[in-house]
């Protein structure tokens, strides 16, 4: 008896100098402590419960009412802030066990989206790329659907183009895309996407709960750019990134490896961590520029200042982001009846738009 007594003294004891080395001077600290992080966590529990699980909303309500109930009962019962923290731990275990290849199993993904950016390497050292996205719009929602295949030489690319598309004037959100432009004259934008289940619209918080796919694209420059500039009223910037003739190859490489590698392990997509910037800029030969711990990669309407400021953007000597802004705007039905037709032709483009 005298020895099990003991046993818990000294236990305490080790117990209370790791509390004290972490800050937390005694047990009531550590149970407030405890208490706010799992508070914090209820509303992602909620809205698991609700957005990722492929369960009747009935059993949703009756989940976010115990954990509720649990949390609620910690306060009189110390011991009920166990069944708190388990309730959380098991959804969360749950939720990631989800994998892409069992949600998505039996979708059947919306036209836009249905088909992805295949690569093939040849012989010769070109690449050929499937279903190369040319839709012909009549309107946004109505369209004839192609697809092309291309055969490009990354030894061949001659600049790359990153694009900024802003909808519903909203300067710190924009959808991103890079547009590869080869010697040829050929441009193959590619955009990496939300892959839409028929029926589903996207939204922000469905985003966060895996319960969309990751697409990468690739398209001509008439329909990934005339889609947003023409009919959806998007305003769209073109901007040259400063890159040498190896950093051009290597982000080419980068991007046909990414889309293989997606096509061989598919991948959710994630609003905050896994979206069209975040999933796009680790490609580009950045780390000398510390673009990673750049919070605007995350608000990707302020990435192209972002580039600007790391002299990543192709500029004139001395000139403001709001000047060579401006000049890099693509010129389309947003702008006014009045304003000159828009011009989706690549590298040429981009010449123009920088000669305005």
């Amino acid at each position: 008896m005298f020895r099990n007594g003991k046993i818990r003294f000294s236990l305490k004891k080790s117990l209370m100098r790791i509390l004290r080395a972490m800050g937390i001077r005694s047990l009531k600290t550590l149970f407030w402590v405890s208490f706010v992080a799992l508070a914090l966590g209820v509303p992602w529990c909620a809205g698991a419960l609700f957005h990722a699980f492929d369960i009747p909303v009935f059993i949703s309500w009756c989940g976010v009412v115990l954990l509720l109930a649990s949390l609620i009962a910690s306060l009189f019962f110390r011991w009920a802030l166990l069944g708190t923290q388990l309730i959380e731990v098991l959804l969360t275990a749950v939720f990631c066990l989800i994998s892409p290849e069992e949600r998505f199993r039996h979708t059947l993904w919306q036209t836009p989206w249905r088909y992805t950016l295949e690569v093939n390497r040849l012989d010769d050292g070109c690449y050929e790329l499937l279903n190369v996205r040319d839709f012909v719009y009549r309107s946004e929602t109505d369209y004839e659907v192609q697809y092309h295949t291309l055969t490009v030489d990354p030894e061949q690319i001659s600049s790359i183009d990153a694009v900024f598309s802003h909808w519903d004037n909203m300067e710190e959100i924009a959808h991103s895309m890079l547009g590869l432009n080869f010697s040829d004259g050929t441009t193959v934008v590619i955009s990496l996407e939300t892959r839409l289940p028929e029926g589903a619209d996207q939204n922000a918080i469905d985003g966060l709960y895996r319960r969309f796919g990751l697409a990468m694209l690739a398209g001509t420059p008439d329909d990934f750019y005339g889609l947003r500039v023409d009919h959806r009223g998007e305003t769209l910037y073109v901007y040259r990134l400063n890159l040498d003739r190896r950093d051009l190859h290597d982000t080419v490489l980068s991007i046909f490896e990414r889309a293989a590698e997606l096509r061989r392990h598919p991948q959710f997509y994630n609003t905050l961590t896994r979206n069209c910037t975040t999933g796009l800029l680790p490609m580009l030969p950045t780390e000398d520029h510390d673009v990673g711990g750049d919070i605007r990669v995350m608000l990707n309407g302020m990435a192209a200042r972002m580039l600007f400021e790391k002299d990543l953007i192709v500029h004139r000597e001395e000139e403001s982001f709001g000047s060579l802004r401006a000049r890099s705007l693509v010129p389309g039905l947003c702008n006014g009846k009045d304003a000159p037709p828009a011009r989706y032709g690549g590298e040429s483009e981009a010449r123009w738009l920088r000669e305005r």
